[in-house]
């Protein structure tokens, strides 16, 4: 293929047209060539707030536009994604302004990151148990990282009769159950488990959301979903007995 049939650069033709006219509807042009850069750059340095920051890294972006050289050999992808770094410090300033515990942020960043790397090298989002091996996050957390929850002290007294501490916990045997039947299911499964139930945090959807997301049939959502479902109503029929 010679240089003259090769496919233009959507990135580096955007780019061309806002140097030689800078307006807003060429701003916008190359700001949506560089949609994906921006939103890599944002779960990146300042996962968890992405939307809120959103247009500071569009403006940041532009700015970064008007500095770039391609005579020096970096693409101008790689380029805004190195002059967005300091949205880490706009990352840090807005924690600060809400107050969020500081484990609690650095645990969901741990997340946001761990998220996207794994489904980087698996093509598919990982399930909250694959997660919590990821990161090693137990499950419970995960969950009330993903509802804002700040991490408590958990209630101990002393045992009657060694003397030591014990944690207190008061236990669900519906929940124990549901634990037990969501760790014996395999990746699939358990992603289904939580988009349907909201298991550890997660969003919930419908079934046909669902089928797309997991990119199989409603069908297969369906029978999988009614497994599941009778494994959980052993458990009830059980605790019946």
């Amino acid at each position: 293929m010679n240089e003259t049939s090769k496919p233009k650069d959507p990135i580096m033709g955007a780019y061309e047209e806002w140097k030689a006219s800078r307006n807003d509807e060429t701003s916008s042009k190359l700001l949506a060539a560089l949609d994906g850069q921006i939103g890599t750059a944002l779960h990146t340095f300042a996962g968890g707030m992405e939307d809120h920051l959103k247009l500071r890294a569009q403006t940041m972006a532009l700015k970064a536009a008007e500095t770039y050289d391609p005579k020096k050999g970096m693409h101008l992808k790689s380029y805004v994604y190195q002059q967005l770094q300091p949205l880490q410090r706009e990352y840090g300033k807005r924690v600060n302004a809400v107050k969020l515990p500081e484990r609690q942020l650095l645990d969901r960043r741990t997340l946001d990151r761990a998220e996207l790397e794994f489904e980087e090298a698996n093509g598919r989002p990982p399930s909250s148990a694959e997660l919590a091996d990821y990161t090693s996050i137990p499950i419970k957390r995960i969950a009330d990282i993903r509802a804002n929850k700040p991490q408590v002290a958990e209630s101990r007294t002393l045992d009657p009769i060694t003397g030591d501490t014990m944690n207190v916990v008061e236990s669900n045997p519906e929940e124990i159950w549901g634990d037990y039947v969501y760790g014996s299911l395999g990746a699939t499964d358990q992603r289904i488990y939580e988009m349907l139930t909201g298991y550890a945090g997660s969003k919930t959807f419908s079934k046909s959301e669902i089928a797309r997301r997991l990119k199989i049939s409603p069908a297969a959502v369906s029978q999988r979903i009614n497994r599941i479902a009778s494994m959980l109503e052993e458990g009830l029929n059980l605790e019946r007995q």
